[in-house]
């Protein structure tokens, strides 16, 4: 995917999955405003690009994730929220990510909810 695509896309769409020379491209265009290791699914990241704000994140099998979000701080939050998430997954809370959902939840299930 063309970088220039993943901006339009992400215009339309919350949530895009990209590979991973795109996710170079992107890193290399971005403004980078905050970045955090998880520990446990790489790194998360907010970014700025062509007056969206996005967190890019990777989920448990590796798939490269980037979401828009209405404002930088929404970012922070959400940022915050996976990080205490991935604290209390050190904890073996028996917590998942939904990150398809954009919800976490506790207990087991799958990862990807099948009505988005």
């Amino acid at each position: 995917m063309s970088l220039e695509r993943l901006v339009t896309d992400l215009s339309r769409h919350a949530l895009t999955a990209i590979d991973r020379s795109t996710l170079g491209e992107l890193l290399a265009a971005a403004e980078l405003v905050r970045r955090d290791d998880t520990c446990i699914t790489g790194w998360i990241r907010i970014l700025t690009i062509d007056g969206l704000t996005i967190v890019q994140e990777e989920t448990p099998g590796g798939e490269v994730l980037v979401r828009r979000v209405p404002s930088q701080e929404d970012a922070e939050r959400l940022v915050e929220h996976r990080l205490a998430s991935y604290e209390r997954m050190w904890d073996r809370c028996g917590c998942r990510i939904d990150y398809f959902g954009g919800q976490d939840r506790e207990g087991p299930g799958p990862e990807r909810d099948a009505s988005l």
